[in-house]
């Protein structure tokens, strides 16, 4: 984080993805995706206008800057452009890339949990019904879905000694979303590189190859680009 200062008033601005929530993280990337969807859109059409192009961006920022502050329009409309220009850029460079370190456990209030690996250990009907949560769960994130992460990760993270109980769900879920983006990241990550993995395991139920390690990295990074749209 760091601390910007409008007139009396401290603002803190997250410079890293650990400095952010997942609920946080939603809001965010539903101001960006409001934005950037109209910008591809206007991509294949054959007249582009600049002006507006550039209106659109400054009312993106606007929002991304209210967001983040919580400042209203009356306040902000009376900064200086400098300053909503320096905390805007500094998150645009906190979304930049996000480059995996290949964790398979986190902790989190005093718990361990730890990503789905055991369904690699196993081969049965049962847990190649369990594996195809993990590609819908990719799927969903492809898509910048990200608000039903929360969920998921209940369903697929646990601690060493925990079974799959549907009662203690959505009481997870509600702290999961208060996971910072770093955890969620590695996440994604981990899920890329397990789906492969579980498709070659489970053949004989899929009748059809898996894909490769590098086309699953690959698609982890088409997957973190969203963010840098």
């Amino acid at each position: 984080m760091i601390e910007i200062q409008i007139k009396e008033d401290k603002y803190e601005i997250p410079t890293e993805w650990k400095d952010i929530t997942l609920e946080y993280w939603c809001g965010l990337y539903n101001i960006i995706k409001k934005y950037t969807e109209t910008a591809e859109e206007k991509e294949n059409e054959e007249v582009v206008e600049p002006k507006l192009d550039e209106v659109k961006v400054l009312r993106m920022n606007k929002e991304i800057f209210k967001y983040v502050t919580g400042i209203n329009d009356t306040v902000l409309n009376k900064l200086d452009l400098e300053s909503v220009n320096t905390a805007v850029g500094t998150i645009g460079q906190m979304m930049e890339e996000y480059k995996p370190k290949g964790i398979d456990r986190f902790e989190f209030e005093d718990n361990v949990y730890f990503f789905p690996k055991e369904f690699l250990k196993r081969n049965t009907f049962g847990d190649y019904i369990e594996s195809t949560q993990l590609d819908a769960t990719i799927q969903m994130m492809k898509h910048g879905k990200f608000d039903v992460l929360p969920e998921q990760m209940a369903i697929l993270c646990r601690t060493i000694d925990e079974e799959y109980d549907d009662d203690v769900i959505p009481s997870k879920t509600d702290k999961f979303k208060q996971l910072t983006m770093d955890i969620v990241w590695e996440f994604s990550f981990f899920l890329t590189m397990q789906s492969v993995k579980l498709t070659r395991t489970f053949q004989t139920f899929l009748g059809k190859e898996g894909e490769e390690l590098e086309q699953a990295k690959a698609e982890f990074l088409q997957l973190d680009s969203t963010t840098s749209s």
